[in-house]
C-alpha cells in the first residue's frame, strides 16, 4: 500500500490516511467507470493536529479562489492558455497541478495543488503534526454508483473499527493483524508515512 497511499512512509495508517485511501480508490473507480465526471474530493472528517503558520481548509479554499480570480482572466472557470498568463508561468502550473493532464487547470486541481504545497510545508516546518486533508469546495458532477463523502466517512469508520484492534487510532503492528495484510494496507494507505 505504500506505493498508493503512504505519503511519508512511516508504516502506520491513521484515520485520515485510511479515509484518503478510500477516496483514491473511489476516484480510480470513477476514472474507469465514469470518465469525464471528475474526482471526488472529501475533507477528512477526523481530527488532524496543526501547528502555528499552517493553513486549514478554509485558508486553502480562500487561496484557491484568489488564485483562480487572478489567473482565470477570460472567466471560463479554469486556467488555460487562453488566459492572459505568461507561458513559462503557465507551464510551471501545468507541470505541478494538471493532475488529469488535459492542459487546463480547473478549480479542484488548483485547490488540490495548494493542499499539496501546504503538506510539503508541513513536512519541513511541522513534521509531527500530520497533513491537512481538504475536500475541493467546488462542485463536480457525479455518476450513478459513485460514492459520496458521507459514504466514504462511514466506510472509513468501519475500516478503522475492524483493523484498529487496540483502539489507539492507528492501524499498526500493535493491532491483531497479519503482517502481510498490514503491509498491503500500509502500501496503499499510509500517506503520512508513520507506519
Amino acid at each position: 500500500m505504500n506505493a498508493y497511499c503512504d505519503a511519508d512512509g512511516n508504516g502506520q495508517i491513521d484515520s485520515c490516511e485510511a479515509h484518503l485511501c478510500i477516496v483514491n480508490c473511489e476516484n480510480d473507480w470513477r476514472e474507469e467507470n465514469c470518465p469525464g465526471y471528475g474526482d471526488l474530493y472529501c475533507d477528512c472528517p477526523f481530527y488532524v493536529a496543526t501547528c502555528e503558520g499552517a493553513w486549514n481548509c478554509d485558508d486553502i479554499m480562500n487561496i484557491s479562489v484568489e488564485v483562480i480570480a487572478y489567473y482565470d482572466t477570460n472567466m471560463d472557470g479554469a486556467v488555460n492558455p487562453e488566459d492572459d498568463i505568461d507561458s513559462e508561468h503557465y507551464g510551471v502550473l501545468v507541470e505541478y497541478c494538471d493532475f488529469n493532464n488535459d492542459g487546463t487547470l480547473d478549480a479542484c486541481e488548483i485547490h488540490d495543488c495548494i493542499v499539496i504545497c501546504e503538506n510539503e510545508w508541513r513536512d519541513e516546518y511541522c513534521p509531527d503534526y500530520g497533513y491537512v486533508y481538504c475536500a475541493c469546495p467546488f462542485s463536480t458532477p457525479v455518476c450513478e454508483g459513485a460514492w459520496n463523502c458521507a459514504d466514504i466517512a462511514y466506510i472509513t469508520e468501519e475500516v478503522m473499527l475492524y483493523y484498529d484492534t487496540n483502539s489507539d487510532g492507528q492501524i499498526n503492528l500493535g493491532d491483531n493483524i497479519e503482517d502481510e495484510h498490514l503491509n498491503i494496507l500500509i502500501e496503499y494507505c499510509d500517506y503520512n508515512g508513520n507506519g
